[in-house]
């Protein structure tokens, strides 16, 4: 998800001194509230203040649009609805009138898909979000309205749509100097998938590819915390789709474009252990752990729409004594989520073993294992 900058404490200034003190305070908790990732409380806040906002204000086509953006993140399009109603059909005759209109009809019709998602309100969209891309602007709510609609597009099989979304988020993005947030990677990552349900083609399975490459050069600068855990799901992701694309691409395709797992790696640190850290002597090699194969075999989770895919799942699990597993934490799953389902049934059964090399005291143990698990196609 996108988060913003406020921009309500400089304005809340000015509503000051023209509303009631109760009004004044609502804004400050709505400020409070969004500053503590607290949307709903902020909804709530919003709801409050705006009955006593001076529609004369020049700020009011402003606190509008916040209020409005910030019911969206709170999972409230009917509440955002009401304020992106306000700025189409009164925005222009205000004293102070809507000076970026489109900004405000891609928040009326994102609203409108979140309430009833069709193949009319993903059209109606669509068009918003490219009148808004005809204009140079810096905004968050048309970057985000165009993932939402990547992702109903993805699930209506609507690839051109999806295709088309993506990249308009990625302009969104840009223009908002978002250019190596998760998001932008996520959305780089849709549109080669997109591309890749139209026609299976190397470009497409490469620029999947070149997304997983860079993320894992970006994760390894990028200091612990929330942000890189982003950049590493995102990370994940990627790389479970291109190697289930390029399963896809079958024989005769794969002759011609190389198996990007056996280059992407080489001359960068594991992201096992960027990610998950073994512990000890940063000088002895990580513990090489792999799957014992004694287990019971999953069967292939088949989607028509995605019958040439074979299926990745990812999962990070705790490393215990004997060859146990535990805590298994789903990371992904491609190239749809019944791949993750085929196997919730065998994780109890999964056992690790040292894949050879080292071992231990002679290599250092990992508390956490990231497994991938694969489906060969047609299996």
């Amino acid at each position: 998800m996108i988060r913003r900058t406020l921009t309500l404490l400089a304005i809340a200034l000015g509503v000051g001194a023209m509303a009631p003190v109760s009004a004044q305070a609502d804004i400050q908790a709505f400020n409070s509230a969004v500053e503590a990732g607290d949307y709903r409380g902020a909804s709530l806040a919003a709801a409050e203040a705006w009955p006593s906002v001076d529609r004369a204000s020049p700020d009011a086509v402003a606190i509008a649009r916040e209020f409005g953006w910030i019911a969206m993140l709170a999972d409230e399009p009917s509440t955002a609805l009401g304020y992106a109603r306000f700025l189409v059909e009164q925005g222009q005759a205000l004293a102070h009138p809507d000076t970026t209109p489109a900004v405000s009809r891609v928040l009326f019709d994102w609203a409108s898909l979140a309430l009833v998602v069709s193949p009319q309100t993903r059209t109606r969209l669509m068009a918003s979000l490219n009148t808004r891309a005809a204009v140079a602007g810096r905004d968050l709510i048309s970057a985000r309205a165009a993932q939402v609609l990547h992702a109903e597009a993805w699930k209506a099989g609507d690839w051109a749509q999806a295709s088309q979304a993506a990249e308009l988020a990625i302009r969104f993005l840009d223009e908002v100097g978002a250019t190596q947030s998760p998001a932008r990677f996520e959305m780089r990552r849709g549109m080669a998938a997109a591309a890749f349900m139209r026609a299976k083609t190397g470009e497409a399975y490469n620029a999947v590819y070149d997304v997983v490459e860079e993320l894992h050069d970006l994760i390894a600068a990028t200091p612990e915390g929330s942000i890189r855990d982003r950049l590493a799901s995102e990370y994940f992701a990627a790389a479970a789709w291109g190697d289930t694309m390029y399963s896809a691409l079958g024989e005769r395709g794969q002759r011609s474009v190389p198996d990007r797992r056996i280059t992407a790696g080489a001359g960068r640190k594991p992201i096992a252990e960027l990610v998950y850290p073994a512990p000890g002597d940063a000088n002895l090699p990580r513990c090489r752990i792999a799957l014992a194969r004694n287990f019971k075999q999953p069967g292939f989770p088949f989607q028509a729409r995605f019958k040439e895919f074979g299926g990745v799942v990812v999962y990070a699990l705790n490393v215990e004594p004997n060859g146990v597993f535990s805590e298994p934490r789903l990371l992904v799953s491609a190239p749809h989520e019944g791949v993750a389902q085929a196997v919730e049934d065998v994780i109890n059964t999964w056992r690790w073993r040292i894949d050879g090399g080292p071992q231990p005291p002679g290599c250092r143990m990992p508390e956490t294992h990231i497994l991938t698990f694969e489906f060969a196609l047609g299996r």
